[in-house]
């Protein structure tokens, strides 16, 4: 067998294919060899520099595959297995993760999404699983892999926010954003129980396509008065959890506007900006500071029992993520696939690489 592997790699500012030798697992660690995989925005943002990543690093965080080799300390897990992992990987025992805020594990922001960022990502032949015990999990058998690759990130990402925000049963929800993870969260409302799911965009089109995923109205900023439109969607009350996935600025007071007195603003985005930059509160609209509207900034929930649960889901037919791969590439094209995706060509949300 070959000792090295082909992996897409942030080289000089670009993503290149390279050679690589082909890892080893070490204790708590789990090689996969991967069978499919797939690329976001973050990835661009490691290139173009918004993360710290270094040069030479495997780009990629969302990928599924086959148990290639087994470290020490692990088990539950047998060879040739069908596995995947979510796009963050902490290590479930220091203080953040115990307090339940593993996304922020060891104590830094964003400190769970290592893959591609601090680590060797997934977008390559092999990859390896940190923490294992505490990040892999089997993929049930009537669940494709392209399915499952949809829960890595995607999904995992998109529904923490009603997830988050315990949504009441037969509760309204407005989706801010329409890209991959506002699509998961509206797709995810739906399988939570909302009785009402309403999406805004800043611009028409993409509507049949978060209708087929739970939407049951769709709005946008060039055609609508979003705050009068979803007023009269709720007869007055507003909306019991606004997620604001849009990732722009605009979006928060409006999605603080929308919230009815009581509810959640579930923030999914992670907004740029200079260090002494600010999130405006419509001060009204916030109830004067006495509304009891709660904000949640959250990150995405991560760990083997949650994506357990969200393969499930998906193998009892409650989620249906293929609409959300558009694309499909091998993994020689990768470099092409990102440069698609860049473009944000309408219609396109996510490519499916095969290995």
């Amino acid at each position: 067998m070959s000792q090295t592997m082909k992996a897409l790699v942030l080289r000089g500012g670009k993503a290149v294919i390279e050679s690589r030798p082909l890892p080893q697992a070490g204790p708590g660690e789990v090689v996969v060899r991967t069978t499919a995989a797939s690329l976001c925005s973050a990835d661009a943002a490691c290139i173009d520099g918004e993360f710290p990543t270094p040069d030479g690093t495997v780009l990629g965080h969302e990928a599924v595959g086959v148990v290639h080799e087994i470290g020490p300390s692990v088990s539950g897990f047998s060879v040739g297995q069908r596995v995947t992992v979510a796009s963050t990987t902490p290590c479930g025992q220091c203080a953040d993760c115990q307090r339940g805020f593993s996304g922020h594990c060891q104590g830094a922001a964003w400190g769970g999404y290592t893959f591609g960022v601090s680590r060797d990502g997934s977008l390559a032949e092999y990859f390896t699983v940190p923490f294992a015990a505490h990040n892999l999990v089997a993929i049930p058998d009537g669940v494709t892999d392209a399915a499952a690759l949809c829960v890595t990130d995607t999904i995992a990402s998109g529904s923490t926010g009603p997830e988050a925000a315990r949504l009441p049963l037969g509760g309204t929800v407005v989706v801010f954003g329409q890209g991959h993870v506002g699509l998961a969260a509206t797709m995810t409302a739906r399988a939570l129980g909302a009785g009402l799911v309403v999406t805004v965009k800043a611009r028409p089109g993409g509507e049949a396509l978060a209708r087929a995923v739970g939407a049951d109205h769709t709005l946008n900023l060039a055609e609508h008065d979003i705050e009068a439109e979803i007023r009269r969607l709720t007869a007055g009350a507003g909306a019991d959890c606004a997620v604001e996935a849009s990732g722009a600025v605009a979006s928060f007071p409006r999605a603080v506007a929308v919230t009815r007195l009581g509810g959640v603003i579930a923030v999914l985005s992670s907004y740029s900006g200079p260090d002494n930059a600010s999130l405006p509160i419509p001060l009204a609209q916030w109830g004067w500071g006495i509304g009891d509207k709660t904000i949640l900034s959250t990150f995405q929930r991560s760990g083997s029992e949650r994506l357990g649960r969200l393969l499930r889901l998906i193998e009892t037919g409650r989620l249906d993520p293929a609409p959300l791969l558009t694309r499909t590439y091998v993994f020689d094209d990768s470099e092409r696939a990102l440069a698609d995706l860049a473009t944000r060509e309408p219609g396109h949300i996510k490519p499916l690489i095969t290995f």
